[in-house]
């Protein structure tokens, strides 16, 4: 089965649950950076735009500084989230997009697919499953350290492999002598390999899942997109 990507927006009311982790109300209809990027995105403010507490243009918080630097901390189709100085002192609001310079349609664009992207692999993760796609460290994250580990570089780049196995433990019946000399028998129970999942990368991205009968991976492989870069 292949992951469908559909609108950024229909998922962000669900994304605020799994991606939110500061205390800062997510409004449906944006797409919030704080835990998204590695680093914030820089502005510059071009002109003395009013600056609005909430999406829709509500509670009025001051009016912008023009020339001064902002940092990107949402965005939507129509406004962007920015931490900024205005007249009244330091604001974070919402602002006309044309009210400030540094960012582009096609960094916004690449914005949503990365929070698109973002949702389904957190929901992958969170049901301790994998996907075509994903990188080692989400694996990581997904299933825990593997039990095995190689990578080979050649002219053509880097190729790693993990191997995760699954155990059973199997009942076994020991004989053996009690302290006085008497045979008994015992269960013991053993740690035995019954399945194996193989995952392979190219570039650190997962290129190849393979799985015998026993592992601990269910159901078919799924796919979501490779890592989207910004820059």
């Amino acid at each position: 089965m292949v992951l469908i990507s559909c609108g950024v927006f229909a998922f962000a009311e669900r994304g605020a649950a799994q991606l939110g982790k500061s205390n800062l109300i997510q409004e449906e209809g944006a797409v919030y950076l704080e835990d998204l990027l590695d680093k914030p995105i820089k502005l510059k403010v071009v002109k003395a735009s009013p600056v609005y507490g909430s999406l829709k243009g509500k509670r009025w918080l001051g009016n912008l500084v023009p020339g001064g630097p902002a940092t990107l901390l949402a965005v939507s189709d129509k406004a962007y989230r920015i931490r900024a100085r205005a007249r009244q002192g330091q604001v974070a609001g919402w602002v006309n997009r044309k009210a400030v310079e540094g960012i582009d349609d096609e960094l916004v664009e690449k914005l949503k697919k990365l929070y698109e992207r973002e949702l389904l692999v957190q929901d992958l993760i969170a049901n301790k499953q994998i996907a075509m796609g994903m990188t080692i460290g989400e694996v990581a994250r997904a299933l825990g350290r593997p039990d095995n580990r190689t990578s080979k570089v050649t002219k053509e780049g880097r190729t790693d492999k993990v191997e995760y196995i699954t155990y059973e433990r199997v009942p076994q019946t020991v004989t053996a002598p009690d302290r006085f000399g008497r045979l008994f028998q015992s269960t013991v129970y053993v740690k035995v390999p019954v399945g194996k999942l193989t995952i392979e990368f190219e570039g650190e991205v997962v290129s190849s899942i393979e799985e015998s009968e026993g592992s601990d991976v269910e159901g078919p492989i799924k796919i979501v997109p490779p890592p989207i870069f910004l820059y």
